[in-house]
């Protein structure tokens, strides 16, 4: 059994990154938010994604939302 992961949609020049803390790149980046949220559920493992908007500023959400 994997440990939870932490994991950051940011935006990115080329559209939306997903990223790992202390990751050297992205673990892909996407043309959209909603592409770039499922993508970093899928590699969460139930874990904390946070998630920048355009504004810059950060929500999360947790597998309990």
């Amino acid at each position: 059994m994997s440990k939870h992961q932490e994991v950051f949609v940011i935006h990115h020049q080329n559209g939306w990154a997903v990223t790992k803390p202390n990751a050297d790149r992205a673990s892909a980046v996407l043309d959209t938010q909603a592409e770039a949220i499922e993508r970093a559920r899928e590699i969460s493992d139930g874990g904390t994604i946070h998630i920048q908007g355009r504004n810059g500023k950060f929500r999360t959400e947790t597998p309990f939302d």
